[in-house]
């Protein structure tokens, strides 16, 4: 079954609550909030707010106390893409088909309209009920998202010189440029449920390598990042050997963690044909 298929209503919710918050394009500036939704709905998979649902299940939860954060989350990833397709970072004129932001709206408008969403994301956890909660939503996406974090790994990633190129310094990127704010979902999944601080452990220890996993396989599909230094049979043995343990650190949950079990197999699916090898059972 596919990703889409599996996660529909799930989906669906998390796209509900983003056209809440947005601002509508007839709104003043028009331009910027057209830009901005443009930005939302480019047809994504919503891998990281899904996880963040997924993980308040996980946790004994439910969907409706997790979506406000979830939203947040997808802003946040919106406006990194925003920004990493400009000239002066990636230059990527397509994404998922279509033409990137600034291409569509004009460089100007499509920095205002990164800064935008990602001043909605925080704006869109004051909505959450618990005070408790927002305090620490807003801090967990602050630190992933800034200069020790997502941030951080898009400079380390933007000032690499080839020289310094080594296993060490491709896991610093993976870890700071993706996987801050996919382990930054599992934990606002935990958050969101009020779970204890040891399955909130488990969460983060989860999401921190179900991130690694993520960006390597990312890698295997663009050519590039871990294949630089590693075969490609080899970034897919590490990509299972993480899921693995991920799907370990989160069995004592039991069936309640079902779906974050069915995210980590279909990343799994997602490895490019050709780069099969033999699959850690010790899940």
């Amino acid at each position: 079954m596919k990703y889409e298929t599996y996660f529909r209503d799930s989906i669906t919710a998390v796209d509900e609550i983003l056209q809440e918050v947005l601002p509508p394009e007839g709104q003043r500036p028009s331009i910027l909030h057209e830009a901005m939704r443009y930005a939302v709905f480019t047809g994504g998979k919503r891998f990281r707010p899904v996880l963040v649902l997924a993980a308040a299940e996980a946790c004994g939860g439910t969907v409706q106390d997790a979506l406000y954060p979830a939203a947040a989350i997808e802003l946040v990833h919106a406006y990194s893409l925003v920004h990493d397709d400009l000239p002066a970072l990636d230059n990527d004129e397509t994404r998922r088909g279509k033409p990137t932001c600034h291409k569509q709206f004009g460089e100007a408008i499509a920095i205002l309209a990164g800064d935008g969403l990602l001043t909605l994301a925080f704006q869109t956890l004051t909505k959450v009920r618990s005070a408790r909660k927002v305090q620490q939503l807003l801090m967990e996406l602050s630190t992933a998202a800034g200069s020790c974090g997502m941030i951080g790994g898009q400079v380390a990633d933007l000032t690499l010189a080839q020289a310094d190129l080594d296993l060490p310094m491709l896991d610093y990127i993976s870890v700071h440029k993706t996987g801050k704010l996919i382990k930054a979902s599992t934990v606002f999944g935990a958050i969101s449920a009020d779970a204890g601080e040891e399955t909130k452990q488990k969460l983060l220890k989860f999401g921190e390598l179900l991130g690694m996993a993520f960006q390597s396989v990312d890698d295997m599909i663009d050519g590039d990042g871990y294949l630089k230094l590693m075969k490609s049979r080899e970034v897919s043995q590490k990509v299972r050997d993480l899921i693995a343990k991920a799907k370990r650190e989160i069995k004592s949950l039991g069936d309640k963690a079902g779906k974050l079990q069915t995210i980590a197999d279909f990343l799994i699916r997602r490895i490019p044909r050709g780069s099969h090898v033999k699959v850690d059972r010790q899940n």
